[in-house]
């Protein structure tokens, strides 16, 4: 989608044309924060609190377009899926007599222990996902509902976005480090 705008500029998503709303170092920062983090809650969170009225979808093609992400999850499932696979061929060799049942119980017991440690690990990630997911989207939440509330008296506009922008960095900030 391009939108062309009345001084003639075009803008090729609605992302672009947010960012250039912003000032300098806001936009700066804002595509330095999408470009290091990993989830795109996290910059949809970061988005509503500069600003962005704009539809997740939106924000979310854009970030694909511009920033590559590892999928740490699905790398993870996949390897988990091989695992199992490899399980299951050894102990039809086993059975079978292709490897002999010592040398092979051997490295069944390693496969099997890989594969639980496989499964820690990405349910450790799911309930570390789940619950920033949660506490950004709830912070977010209360965020909007301030700035809807208050954003017919100009008095208050800028101590709540002063406090917006503290509190995002705070809860943040214990969520990267815990």
């Amino acid at each position: 989608m391009t939108t062309t705008t009345n001084t003639g500029k075009v803008y090729l998503t609605v992302v672009d044309q947010w960012l250039d709303t912003l000032t300098a170092s806001e936009s700066e920062d804002f595509r330095e924060f999408a470009e290091a983090c990993p989830s795109v809650i996290e910059i949809w969170v970061y988005s509503g609190i500069v600003g962005y009225k704009g539809t997740f979808n939106d924000l979310s093609r854009w970030v694909k377009m511009k920033y590559k992400k590892l999928n740490r999850r699905e790398i993870l499932n996949s390897e988990t899926a091989a695992l199992h696979s490899d399980i299951q061929e050894l102990r039809m060799a086993i059975t079978s007599g292709e490897i002999k049942g010592s040398d092979g119980a051997a490295r069944l017991a390693s496969l099997e222990k890989e594969l639980r440690s496989h499964i820690e690990t990405s349910e450790r990630l799911n309930k570390a996902t789940d619950k920033r997911g949660l506490i950004l989207a709830g912070a977010d939440r209360v965020m909007r509902e301030l700035t809807s509330i208050f954003k017919d008296d100009p008095q208050f506009a800028e101590p709540i976005d002063n406090a917006m922008n503290a509190v995002w960095a705070k809860v943040y900030s214990e969520l990267t480090q815990g």
